[in-house]
């Protein structure tokens, strides 16, 4: 019998169903739109649509109308994209702007003229400016434009602003840190990546241009050849030839729909492109590291009270919403609200003293690769390279040595979640940054790649200066030469990394390094450190605060036979083959490792030996 082979065919996404009254409005909602340009279609004289088209007259309502609804795109895109990008890094004043921006859609035509009049009219506000220079925009074909361009730029401002309000800040924050000024980052990476949409808003300014009909006659009048355009032609032939004021209806919608059809072809002709599979390869540690040197020293670097230490790996750590993540911020200068030092150069503070990051030598990679979404691997990394014709070739050689040059050509949304991560590793180095703050970036990343990233990270800790934060064990033993612990928006440790891992700072400390850390209260009387679970006996010479420290190893765990009960909380199995279990008690952490199985609820004895237990004062 005949062996038979399905090919498989690139999958489909499924679209929720729509509820059927969502769908009938839908329909009549579209309906509302389409059936009167169909009606308007039937009134229609076909047959001389072309001698009203080929009409002198019509040719130069035609004329004014399109070089007005040009100029008036052009206008509108000079003016409305500078407007649109700065109202993505305003506050209050960004929202007042968008508010404003509606404006010329709220008032009635004639008032938008009056407007007009009022400031660049014959005896308007401007009108001795206007004299000096020999402007004239009142029944003048300037006037046109300037009445299409007060209605048209609402509609790329608009436009231009939903798109870039869509993109990642996550990919111009990156760029910037990566050393690319705000001008260059909005020529390679942002008007890139909202392409589709510029189009959109230029395609949507000159078809609103085109039916331009009230502000234009209020402010510059229907002279023909200079102010009369193709709406204003409608209306007087309406009056006086029903059959041509609809051909020149037609023309018009012709002209509209096209406009708009091409507008749309970018977003129409625009696909995702596909996860494309693609093997990686060892990482080439020596060369990499040659290729990424950074040239200065690596500084020292003070935030607020805390020094971390110039050429070393510092692992900052401290449980979810301790600051980590906005004392990296502040760091790198996308935030604010810290005095920041580096290299005893004072970067930001409370005197408004601010270094934009890409001038600061920080480079900043969050868990958010931040590549640019126009651009593929290659091209990604050479934004940041270097420049000039070697530009290219110095990015190859990175993604090379990085094991990464079968990617080269991919683009950046057809990258895995680990291939982006690690092109995102190559940028950042790329720049050869002196200071190198990195959000967990191993987490995205298979066993095998993160292993060869570690062993790079610690073979060029001495580099540059780095902040490693994670919440990985491994990183911390392998790669960190000092821990800063972090709590409350504070650094309330920042110790060598063996005395953190001995005598852990906090309970995350504890937990993140395997070892016990009971939280309780220091009685010098009973030589004791007194905690929810029972007395802790050691050398105490002072009341108050403290703790008990003790290896998890040296907990003794029995169903029963020890003094102090308590109940497991949960039970976690180690690569060896024993049990990590959490004991329920009270604050602080109580872990041992046993070699047997406990079930969750369960009732247990232990106890740990006292010469075990280190007490310290909080």
């Amino acid at each position: 019998m005949p062996e038979t082979t399905q090919r498989s065919t690139a999958p489909t996404r499924i679209q929720p169903r729509v509820p059927a009254a969502v769908a009938a409005l839908a329909a009549a909602a579209l309906a509302a739109i389409v059936l009167p340009v169909a009606a308007l279609g039937l009134r229609v004289p076909w047959a001389d649509i072309g001698g009203i088209a080929t009409d002198p007259a019509t040719r130069e309502m035609l004329r004014v109308t399109l070089v007005a609804a040009l100029l008036a795109t052009l206008s509108s895109l000079v003016l409305g994209l500078p407007l649109a990008l700065w109202m993505q890094r305003g506050r209050n004043t960004a929202h007042l702007a968008r508010l404003l921006v509606l404006l010329p859609l709220a008032l009635p035509p004639v008032v938008a003229g009056l407007a007009l009049t009022a400031l660049i009219g014959k005896r308007g506000a401007l009108a001795p400016l206007l004299d000096a220079t020999g402007i004239t925009f009142a029944f003048a074909f300037p006037g046109v434009v300037a009445a299409h361009t007060f209605i048209a730029l609402p509609f790329v401002v608009i436009t231009l602003d939903a798109a870039l309000r869509q993109l990642d800040p996550e990919v111009t924050d990156s760029a910037q840190g990566v050393g690319l000024s705000p001008a260059t980052t909005i020529r390679k990476v942002v008007l890139p990546a909202i392409r589709p949409a510029l189009v959109s808003a230029a395609g949507l300014a000159f078809a609103r241009s085109l039916g331009e009909f009230g502000t234009t006659l209020t402010f510059a009048g229907s002279m023909p050849g200079t102010t009369r355009t193709m709406p204003l032609g409608i209306y007087l032939a309406r009056e006086i030839d029903q059959d041509l004021a609809y051909g020149l209806a037609a023309i018009l919608v012709a002209l509209a729909l096209a406009t708009l059809a091409l507008s749309l072809l970018p977003t129409l002709l625009h696909r995702d492109p596909a996860p494309q599979a693609r093997a990686t390869h060892p990482l080439d540690i020596q060369r990499l590291a040659e290729l990424t040197r950074p040239a200065a020293e690596p500084p020292a670097i003070t935030a607020g009270t805390s020094t971390f230490p110039a050429g070393t790996v510092t692992a900052l750590i401290g449980p979810n919403g301790a600051g980590k993540t906005t004392l990296a911020g502040r760091i790198a200068g996308r935030l604010t609200g810290l005095t920041i030092a580096i290299g005893g150069r004072t970067l930001q503070d409370d005197t408004r003293t601010h270094v934009p990051p890409h001038q600061r030598g920080v480079v900043l990679l969050t868990q958010n690769p931040g590549l640019p979404p126009t651009a593929t691997a290659l091209g990604a990394v050479a934004m940041v390279a270097g420049t000039g014709t070697a530009q290219a070739q110095r990015a190859r050689a990175l993604l090379a040595a990085a094991g990464l040059q079968e990617l080269a050509d991919v683009p950046v949304p057809a990258l895995s979640g680990g291939q982006a991560a690690q092109v995102a590793l190559v940028r950042a180095l790329a720049a050869r940054p002196a200071v190198l703050i990195l959000d967990e970036p191993l987490a995205a990343i298979d066993a095998q790649a993160a292993a060869q990233w570690r062993r790079f990270l610690q073979a060029t800790k001495h580099h540059r200066t780095t902040i490693l934060i994670t919440h990985a064990y491994t990183d911390i033993a392998t790669l960190a030469d000092h821990v800063a612990v972090m709590e409350r928006g504070e650094v309330i440790a920042l110790r060598p990394a063996a005395e953190e891992l001995r005598a852990p700072s906090s309970a995350f400390s504890a937990r993140l390094a395997g070892t016990n850390w009971l939280p309780g209260t220091l009685d010098p009387q009973a030589q004791a450190l007194v905690t929810d679970f029972g007395a802790m006996q050691g050398s105490v010479d002072k009341h108050g605060p403290g703790a008990a420290v003790f290896s998890a190893r040296d907990v003794r765990l029995a169903p029963a036979g020890f003094a102090r009960a308590a109940t497991v909380a949960s039970v976690d199995a180690l690569p060896t083959g024993e049990m990590a279990v959490e004991l329920a008690g009270g604050n602080g952490v109580l872990i041992a490792i046993a070699d047997r199985p406990y079930t969750p609820s369960e009732a247990v004895t232990w106890d740990v030996d006292p010469a075990r237990v280190t007490l310290r004062a909080l």
